[in-house]
């Protein structure tokens, strides 16, 4: 079904209100999680000078997690899953936005190894129904608003609007009711009025959030195309070694499923014991992710590799233990970090190294090299894109084994 240029000028309005919006609610929940992470880790924890200060206060998270899906469910869901409901033309519903809002923001805030894209999306994909059920008396294309509004989402969280475009396209098969030419506009109309509000309200009232910078690949000889395929080897290892924790934690917290309150609570005790030692683990990783390229020389092979491996576990911990969010941001961090500790021991362009491990592990969690390769763009080099198209390239393309592969549908 085509659309006429009235009615395409008037979803496109509409679509773009829309972004503006989605643009504003993340830029409020990521506030204020910014608020509460600088009051308990920074102000807090500088008043109460303790050494089992992260395992005090990651209990209480749990508690307060515990109950609150004890009281209202285990929210937010996998942002997988809601992608996957919205393209199988399922509802999200909409009445409980608050609710998810709030069991996003405490893993987070509390010092949980997730990131922030799951419960935002929730929250945000619930507002686009929300707005198509508002609008469908005008035209019934409308119905395409939630995937519309969920690319959107990405970009914002992201600050990379054409990783949300190919994300959400890069596995689409569905028939549209809105003709392609006239999607892709309303893509980008979406991701880019809500990358602007996000931009315009970061830049007034701070808010921050997004990854580091990498400087530019100084030399690509031989020896670091050489190295390319086995540092892509350890990512795809690194992103087996991700699924191979996820079954673990699975069977290990199994006989926890409806101790809910106690779940969170260990959860919060085991992030915050390993948060003493290795202090990096905690958090989504985007700011920690800073830190290490500053200092990763300092840090020894040992503590960069350990480091990296063990946020792969806890982000699993923390998931089964019943803090939710997204696996991103960690996945990204621990690639860098994984990368860096190559990067000790071989001869060669330390960015190469981080950029070829950070691919492949990455695309073998998310399973979408192209996605991947615009995602890392936001912070590696532009000469690093025949890097990490070398490392996503072979981590989307390594199969996950048929016995993991039931745990590795995100």
């Amino acid at each position: 079904m085509g659309l006429k240029i009235k009615e395409t000028t008037l979803m496109t309005l509409l679509v773009a209100l829309l972004g503006g919006t989605i643009g504003g609610i993340t830029w409020g929940l990521l506030f204020i999680m910014n608020l509460g992470v600088n009051f308990l880790w920074t102000d807090l924890r500088n008043a109460v000078d303790l050494t089992l200060y992260p395992v005090m206060v990651c209990a209480v998270g749990g508690l307060l997690i515990g109950l609150w899906e004890q009281r209202f469910g285990p929210y937010p869901r996998e942002m997988a899953e809601i992608l996957k409901d919205v393209k199988q033309g399922e509802r999200i519903p909409y009445n409980n936005l608050h609710i998810i809002g709030i069991a996003a923001l405490l893993p987070l805030i509390f010092g949980g190894s997730l990131g922030p894209e799951a419960g935002l999306t929730g929250v945000i994909v619930g507002l686009c129904f929300w707005f198509s059920n508002r609008l469908k008396f005008i035209f019934q294309e409308i119905a395409e608003l939630p995937q519309i509004g969920m690319a959107a989402t990405f970009g914002v969280i992201f600050g990379a609007p054409l990783f949300a475009f190919v994300n959400q396209i890069e596995d689409e098969s569905k028939p549209a009711l809105i003709p392609k030419n006239i999607k892709i506009l309303m893509y980008f109309v979406a991701i880019l009025s809500g990358y602007g509000v996000l931009t315009v309200l970061q830049n007034f009232f701070g808010g921050r959030l997004g990854l580091g910078h990498f400087p530019a690949i100084e030399k690509i000889t031989a020896a670091e195309w050489a190295a390319a395929i086995p540092l892509a080897v350890v990512g795809v290892a690194a992103g087996m070694l991700y699924f191979l924790f996820m079954k673990m934690t699975k069977m290990a917290v199994k006989p926890l499923a409806h101790k809910i309150v106690i779940r969170g609570i260990l959860g919060g005790v085991i992030l915050g014991g390993v948060g003493i030692f290795l202090p990096y683990t905690m958090f989504s990783g985007e700011h920690e992710m800073v830190e290490v390229i500053n200092s990763w020389p300092s840090m020894g092979f040992a503590v960069l590799l350990l480091t990296g491996i063990v946020k792969l576990l806890m982000g699993n911990i923390c998931h089964e233990m019943g803090w939710r969010g997204g696996n991103i941001f960690p996945t990204i961090f621990s690639g860098v970090s994984i990368g860096y500790a190559c990067a000790l021991l071989l001869p060669i362009d330390p960015i190469f190294c981080v950029a070829v491990v950070t691919a492949a592990l990455t695309a073998t969690v998310m399973r979408k090299p192209l996605a991947v390769i615009l995602l890392l763009l936001i912070c590696f080099p532009i000469n690093g894109i025949i890097p990490m198209t070398i490392g996503a390239v072979i981590g989307g393309a390594v199969p996950v084994p048929q016995w993991m592969g039931v745990f590795a549908d995100h």
